[in-house]
């Protein structure tokens, strides 16, 4: 029986700002979800801004510039930054 083939995965912590509006955490959990596997999610608004932060999964750590990108585009998205993840915790 062969072994079960794993690629490399990177994990990557993201930290997302932007308006607060209906729809918002779903549209960038949409887009995140076609670049890689969202591990974990949290999202805070108060009915003004919208402050989240995603960990993924990515399977090609060059699918993070594309993905920056398009998370760019989505409509009243102020601040989307790769985040450092502390390895120990």
């Amino acid at each position: 029986m062969k072994p079960a083939i794993t690629p490399n995965f990177t994990l990557t912590q993201l930290e997302i700002l932007g308006f607060d509006r209906v729809g918002f955490v779903e549209e960038v959990t949409r887009f995140v979800s076609d670049y890689g596997h969202i591990v974990s999610v949290r999202f805070e608004a108060d009915g003004v801004r919208s402050q989240g932060f995603l960990k993924i999964k990515l399977d090609q750590f060059e699918r993070l510039e594309s993905l920056l990108v398009r998370l760019k585009a989505i409509t009243g998205l102020v601040r989307v930054k790769k985040v450092e993840t502390n390895p120990h915790k």
